[in-house]
């Protein structure tokens, strides 16, 4: 609720313009059933030509009028729901990016796109209704009220039971919505998680022949939304028949005692009218406010999901002690002084007191099994996630004391999955660097084996590129994972087994580039091929997170156990 109490005190401008509005269309509205009543009872009835066209002339330009001011009054109400979705869309993508793998996880990707998307859209619609509908329902009541007091006061009476009871079934059905208003919500991020593994996994889903599986889980997703839905519109199919005998029901009372008033004298034709046309008007302010809140439950439970992730603080956040500074790299570019990490929940630590230095213009390269803790290295040089013990140190200062920005600027990354970006190639190269030319960029696909590929497509560096790159294959996608990375012209290169997809006579000359053509920075590979590693200038063995030796390939196959079984396992493996 704050942020929307924020979002108003930050237009209340526009807020003030829509409620001076407001009053002008209620005005507007209160006026007409006045001259309606004049125009009957002074006109109409005396045949007085005079009065019907004045008043006529009048109920035009006040009809002309409040159109006008209602649509300006729409148009601001509208102007400010899009600026409040974009301010929330905004406010809720800049937190996702704060928040770390962890905390991401625990939303859940479904969630937040539900978040994003479904929830901040029923939210500028409830604004704009509430603007709308909810806001001149209390004004048109009261007004309405006096207007009908003046008149007759027992009509008035009437009228104010009937208000009562309206009142007391919209309780009764605010109520009644409330818990399925919140259920709904959380199946349709149920149904957007299976709806994004369904497409994003066709190719499993099809290798496996599994289709009728997955029909049958989204149905059960689809089946318990809809089960929810079913509810919620029954419990207002019945509540709006009710509300319109209620509201027939007063018409019928304001008639009769109208009529009785009149067969008196004590009421004229045209003040029964202009009554009717108060009683009329209040109830349908009434209905549609009532309208209006039955949406609220299930916008309160949008902005609770909303506001859940905007108060999150994130996991990993820059030092509020002060901001270190990245020193010129001349001696140790990266240093791991007996680091040791566990994941959240974790019963055992996943790297255990690791310490190894990177130097610039070398190459360090990182070997193990499956589970060793390889890509964790990667992600606490990345400041993906904070060491428990020891220190990670770039250009001699801290990566906890670093901007992240900053941090992540300085080291060129080549993930374990290669993703790219819908677009084009050059789009992707130039994602680290902008302002990078079209010459570097050929320069990058050249070290990274990719020129000649790129050079044979029709656009180029302008061919296309679809969502995640699966117009391209395995391999192409890493070479050209790897040229992004160096067209950023960082300080540190990370590959993390990012040459896991292309074939041995690639890779080789893919690494013969990278030490002829990269000589600067240092380099960190993470790998499972000894091949990949050989030529490295030092090789660092893990082994269930621990270091298990540190050395030269010959130096390795000699001193250390580990890597001798897995560089025979693979030479093994490729002899037979």
């Amino acid at each position: 609720m704050k942020y929307f109490i924020l979002f108003l005190k930050n237009h209340k401008g526009k807020l003030v313009l829509s409620v001076f509005l407001l009053l002008g269309s209620v005005i507007g509205t209160l006026l007409i059933p006045a001259l309606i009543a004049d125009v009957v009872d002074h006109g109409i009835l005396r045949g007085n030509m005079e009065v019907i066209t004045r008043t006529g002339l009048q109920m035009i330009l006040v009809a002309l009028a409040g159109t006008a001011v209602s649509v300006l009054s729409s148009w601001v109400t509208s102007d400010l729901g899009a600026l409040f979705g974009q301010e929330m869309r905004t406010k809720l993508f800049r937190k996702v990016q704060e928040l770390s793998i962890h905390q991401f996880d625990q939303v859940g990707v479904s969630s937040l796109i539900t978040r994003s998307t479904s929830d901040i859209t029923n939210l500028q619609q409830t604004l704009g209704m509430m603007l709308q509908m909810v806001a001149p329902a209390p004004l048109i009541l009261v007004a309405s009220m006096i207007m009908t007091a003046m008149i007759s006061p027992t009509i008035a009476m009437i009228q104010l039971v009937f208000i009562a009871v309206m009142l007391l079934l919209s309780m009764a059905l605010l109520k009644k919505s409330n818990a399925l208003s919140h259920s709904i919500q959380k199946r349709l991020d149920r149904i957007n998680k299976v709806v994004r593994e369904s497409i994003t996994g066709v190719r499993v889903i099809r290798a496996f022949g599994n289709e009728t599986f997955e029909e049958k889980r989204s149905g059960r997703a689809y089946e318990s939304y809809a089960e929810n839905m079913i509810r919620l519109n029954r419990l207002f199919a019945v509540a709006t028949p009710v509300v319109w005998l209620v509201m027939g029901a007063l018409m019928l009372v304001v008639l009769g005692f109208g009529g009785a008033f009149s067969l008196k004298g004590t009421m004229a034709v045209g003040q029964i009218t202009a009554v009717i046309e108060y009683a009329t008007m209040t109830m349908g302010y009434l209905i549609s406010a009532v309208a209006t809140f039955t949406t609220l439950p299930k916008t309160l439970a949008c902005l609770e999901r909303l506001q859940e992730v905007l108060d999150t603080s994130p996991a990993i956040a820059d030092s509020d002690t002060g901001v270190a500074e990245i020193r010129q790299i001349k001696e140790a570019a990266v240093t791991f002084d007996h680091v040791t990490f566990a994941y959240p929940g974790a019963e055992e630590p996943v790297l255990h007191d690791l310490s190894f230095t990177l130097l610039p213009g070398q190459t360090t390269a990182v070997i193990g099994s499956t589970g060793s803790g390889k890509s964790t290295l990667a992600d606490l040089l990345l400041r993906i996630h904070d060491i428990q013990q020891g220190s990670i140190r770039i250009g001699g200062s801290d990566v906890r004391s670093l901007p992240q920005q900053d941090l992540r600027n300085k080291i060129g990354c080549v993930p374990q999955k290669a993703f790219l970006f819908s677009g084009t190639i050059a789009d992707n190269l130039r994602m680290g660097r902008e302002q990078a030319t079209d010459e570097e960029l050929w320069t990058a696909l050249r070290i990274a084996q990719a020129e000649e590929f790129v050079k044979n497509l029709p656009e180029g560096l302008n061919a296309p590129v679809a969502q995640g790159g699966t117009n391209f294959s395995g391999g192409q996608r890493q070479r050209l994972s790897i040229a992004r990375a160096l067209v950023k012209k960082a300080d540190v290169f990370l590959f993390d087994d990012s040459f896991s997809a292309l074939d041995v006579k690639t890779d080789a000359a893919l690494r013969a580039s990278l030490r002829k053509q990269v000589h600067t920075p240092a380099k960190l590979v993470i790998a499972q091929r000894v091949s990949s590693i050989i030529d490295a200038d030092q090789i660092l063995v893990l082994d269930e997170g621990r270091l298990a030796g540190v050395g030269t390939h010959d130096v390795l196959l000699k001193s250390c156990e580990v890597y001798r079984a897995i560089a025979e396992s693979q030479m093994n493996k490729k002899g037979a």
